[in-house]
């Protein structure tokens, strides 16, 4: 009995730690020939398709 109850919570405990995985629509962006002195930015759109929380943290441009 003790074994049938392990082999029951074993998949169970590893089905619960979900990880989070990121997909990005796009990774790169030409923002092109720009002016110098102005201000440009562009929004890159992501979404967590793993099954954990996605925590992002430290965000710096490159």
């Amino acid at each position: 009995m003790k074994r049938f109850l392990l082999l029951l919570l074993i998949p169970t405990a590893l089905y619960c730690n979900g990880k989070p995985r990121i997909q990005f629509e796009s990774y790169t962006y030409d923002f092109g020939k720009q002016e110098q002195n102005i201000s440009v930015d562009h929004i890159f759109m992501f979404k967590n398709t793993g099954d954990g929380t996605l925590r992002i943290d430290k965000i710096a441009a490159g």
